[in-house]
């Protein structure tokens, strides 16, 4: 019986979970791609206690991480950040120039409502903004998608305020 679920089903477990994450990192290669001419290596911000809680104080992430990993070609970074909307993460791309936002992006929406917040309709609000905006009064909200619209806020301020932490 051992060797059966060893044979057949972990092998077909593996397959079934396999395309999932290939297509979140098939999109996190896209969006890296449209983001870069030419993509350069990851890096990664350390953060200490003392950021991380300031972060938590600031802008209470659903997760405070150890490191952040980004992509930087001169003045551009690029950062991919997740956070809870409701129930589930959303995976956003965030791209920062000249300490502003460029385009902001969702990579992976993996909630059942709200997916609104994926229109560039949407995510085209969030362009020129900086750490002084006010996302809560500058940015529309949408009815339906109110957890998720704040949880694009938190991702967007977070971006930059990492942002200025790796300078």
């Amino acid at each position: 019986m051992k060797t059966t679920v060893v044979r057949w089903v972990l092998p077909t477990l593996f397959l079934l979970v396999l395309p999932f994450n290939c297509n979140a990192n098939n999109a996190l290669m896209a969006f890296l791609n449209r983001s870069f001419d030419e993509v350069p290596k990851p890096k990664r911000l350390w953060v200490n206690k003392e950021k991380q809680s300031y972060i938590k104080k600031l802008f209470n992430p659903s997760q405070i991480k150890l490191s952040y990993r980004y992509w930087q070609k001169d003045n551009k970074t690029v950062w991919v950040l997740d956070e809870i909307g409701k129930e589930r993460n959303i995976t956003t791309g965030i791209i920062v120039e000249n300490d502003k936002i460029k385009s902001v992006e969702i990579i992976k929406y993996r909630e059942s409502r709200g997916g609104q917040v994926q229109s560039k309709r949407f995510t085209n609000q969030y362009q020129n903004k900086t750490m002084k905006s006010k996302f809560s009064k500058e940015i529309d909200s949408i009815s339906g998608a109110t957890l998720s619209v704040n949880a694009i806020n938190k991702q967007v301020a977070l971006a930059l305020y990492l942002n200025t932490l790796r300078q």
